[in-house]
């Protein structure tokens, strides 16, 4: 059975989002932890609407994520930036934790010229502290897929795998974006069940969260640019190989199309429905 949903806005409170979701026919919903374009004035934890929040979905049986601000690299060659995201996700995953959410998604990081390896390897040096000072139970760091713009690494199940190596697949998964990996080159039409990641038990067992968006860009372009389901690049056929394609197991989908307000999810969300057949989602 799938679950579907997309992402949400939790500027009202993180309550707010809970209750929106089931209105929109969501099952699952991800959120920004804070605000996605900077590190600087970010609101203190509302506890109680935390709690509130977690309480109700868990009533109404939805499942949530978080999403880390876009400025995090935790592959940058800057002392600063690098030391700032490490502290920004640790502080992510105490958000995470409060709201019963069962991951935090953050892209893989950019190493600008230092190359892929070293890009790597800067990667497990800030995974490795964020990992020590992680007190959270429940909330795993899920690395998302990169398109390869520029210097982005992760974008490859090779390199992903290579990122992760080092630690426990509790406490560090994946989420697969559909268009990056299709931009990247990974994710191809009429070869779905040929997917790289298919072949890896340990990338198939982080795997926890799917992103689902169609493309703005041809397959191979290298650029993150998403687009309405259907409307883009990978079109209808090959978002309904992936929504029915059972290798994929239980793990929950987000949308993350580019809809002019929230209320336009529920379309979305209905139109995956159809592919589906009412039998497969939940």
């Amino acid at each position: 059975m799938r679950r579907i949903g997309c992402h949400l806005s939790v500027a009202k409170g993180f309550v707010k989002a809970v209750d929106n979701a089931p209105k929109l026919g969501a099952t699952c919903f991800q959120y920004f932890t804070k605000n996605p374009r900077g590190f600087r004035g970010v609101k203190p934890l509302n506890v109680a609407d935390a709690q509130e929040g977690r309480a109700l979905a868990e009533d109404l049986n939805l499942v949530s994520v978080g999403h880390t601000p876009y400025l995090i690299n935790l592959a940058s060659p800057d002392e600063e930036l690098f030391n700032l995201s490490i502290d920004a996700l640790i502080k992510d995953l105490i958000i995470g934790e409060a709201r019963g959410s069962y991951g935090v998604i953050v892209h893989c990081g950019k190493p600008k010229d230092k190359g892929v390896e070293w890009g790597i390897s800067r990667m497990h040096q800030a995974l490795s502290e964020i990992v020590e000072k992680d007190k959270s139970e429940k909330t795993m760091i899920l690395l998302e897929n990169t398109a390869g713009q520029g210097s982005e690494i992760g974008t490859t199940v090779d390199q992903l795998l290579a990122i992760v190596d080092p630690f426990p697949r509790s406490k560090v998964g994946f989420c697969l974006d559909t268009q990056h990996a299709f931009s990247a080159g990974i994710l191809i039409p009429n070869q779905i069940p040929e997917f790289e990641g298919f072949r890896h038990s340990g990338f198939m067992d982080g795997l926890k969260a799917i992103h689902l968006n169609d493309s703005k860009v041809p397959a191979g372009a290298g650029k993150d640019r998403h687009e309405l389901i259907g409307q883009g690049y990978m079109g209808i056929e090959m978002i309904a190989e992936i929504l029915k394609e059972p290798k994929w197991g239980s793990i929950p989908f987000y949308l993350e199309t580019p809809v002019q307000a929230e209320a336009q999810y529920a379309d979305e969300i209905r139109r995956c429905r159809d592919i589906l057949g009412a039998e497969h989602v939940t």
